[in-house]
């Protein structure tokens, strides 16, 4: 099946609105940023931490779907023009999918700011959008909308079970699971580390370079300069 969004016959057209637009599209740009980034092999995004921290066996780690990533990056590219205002658009049924994804990504990184800042003083916490009554907000916002895509993605069901055969649609919903599974290992998990074992400190090293990394692509992402590299790891550290 074709990734691009137009032309799609299982495709759904509806109206987003610029509020609405506005818990997908964080979520929806980060998550093609750090799958480009990790394709380069460049630090970028949040990840399980597989070196540190060894899941148990049988540990389900997902499985990697460039066909999936592919409709995903479509839709990122189709929903660009209309980021700031809204727009019609047209969504299959995994672009509605990775829409809903996309907003639970942007209340996670809420809920991860705010953990990362919880030391902070409340009027700071209030200036990074992080304090109890935005993240609320947004929390409601967010649901409104995702109840909203839900109902679309009834409609893109059912346009997609026409189009394929009963094992075909069962072998779609596996592969959108098992990558969905994958990006959040692997893209955007915002879990806060597991506490670091005394006496390793090269271990202790490894961990807080990465909340450095996390820390500056937080502070880019909120449209805020890090400071150096030295204030940052003291923060990281505290």
């Amino acid at each position: 099946m074709s990734p691009a969004t137009n032309g799609d016959p299982t495709g759904v057209r509806f109206r987003l609105s610029a509020a609405q637009m506005s818990v997908i599209w964080p979520g929806l740009e980060f998550i093609i940023e750090a799958d480009v980034s990790r394709r380069g092999k460049k630090t970028f995004g949040y990840a399980y931490p597989f070196r540190l921290y060894q899941p148990p066996q049988g540990f389900n780690r997902g499985v990697y779907s460039a066909a999936m990533m592919d409709q995903i990056s479509a839709l990122r590219n189709a929903l660009q023009p209309k980021s700031a205002g809204g727009g019609r658009v047209q969504m299959n049924a995994t672009q509605v999918r990775a829409a809903i994804f996309s907003i639970c990504v942007n209340l996670d990184m809420g809920r991860r700011r705010k953990h990362d800042g919880r030391r902070w003083e409340p009027e700071v916490k209030v200036r990074w959008g992080i304090d109890e009554h935005t993240l609320r907000e947004l929390r409601a916002k967010s649901q409104r909308v995702i109840r909203t895509l839900e109902r679309h993605l009834k409609r893109a069901n059912r346009r997609l079970r026409a189009a394929v055969t009963h094992n075909e649609y069962e072998a779609l919903l596996k592969a959108w699971r098992m990558h969905l599974r994958w990006m959040r290992l692997h893209l955007v998990y915002f879990r806060p580390l597991p506490p670091v074992v005394k006496g390793r400190k090269r271990r202790q090293q490894l961990i807080l370079d990465n909340l450095m990394v996390m820390a500056e692509q937080g502070l880019r992402h909120m449209g805020f300069q890090a400071p150096d590299a030295k204030d940052l790891r003291k923060i990281c550290a505290s």
